[in-house]
């Protein structure tokens, strides 16, 4: 899975009908993912706020975007909608999405093995991305990686270690 540019027009045109509820309640659209699971089609919303998405601000606006949804011309291809949390393991799925990550803990995943890079999968921070690179650091120093190596990216803001070091 490779970085997107941008959304398919399913997931563009689902985008533009529900960023507006979804702001409008306090939220922050992380994306918008439209996938086929077996035979079924999947519209899945992914919501964020800073102190994190609970049960109830999905549901406060699940019936709304069911809604709006019902509303569109691509509804016949979608078996199943849903609405939830981007997660602390996020997926960064887009380019958009790069620079929201700078700064954060980030496993990265590669199709192949890179110079001076650990492994094709590793812990590091995102430290920036100018358009055709992004830049990590971690235990392995500092590293450019070109975004057409990288297969995915996701925050890696659960740590364990951070529980029991808290007494958690």
């Amino acid at each position: 899975m490779a970085l997107a540019k941008g959304f398919s027009t399913i997931e563009a045109a689902a985008e533009a009908a529900v960023r507006p509820i979804v702001e409008s309640h306090g939220y922050t659209l992380w994306d918008v993912w439209f996938v086929k699971e077996g035979a079924k089609w999947y519209l899945r919303i992914f919501i964020d706020k800073p102190e994190g998405i609970s049960i109830d601000d999905c549901e406060s606006i699940d019936g709304l975007i069911n809604a709006e949804i019902d509303k569109q011309d691509f509804i016949d291809r979608i078996d199943y909608l849903e609405v939830g949390s981007a997660g602390l393991e996020r997926s960064v799925r887009r380019l958009a999405q790069l620079p929201l990550a700078v700064g954060k803990k980030i496993k990265v995943k590669t199709y192949k093995l890179c110079e001076a890079a650990p492994s094709k999968a590793f812990s590091c921070v995102l430290g920036g991305f100018d358009g055709e690179k992004i830049t990590v650091t971690g235990d392995f120093g500092e590293l450019a990686l070109p975004i057409a190596e990288v297969s995915a990216i996701n925050y890696d803001d659960f740590d364990d270690y951070d529980l029991l070091d808290s007494g958690k």
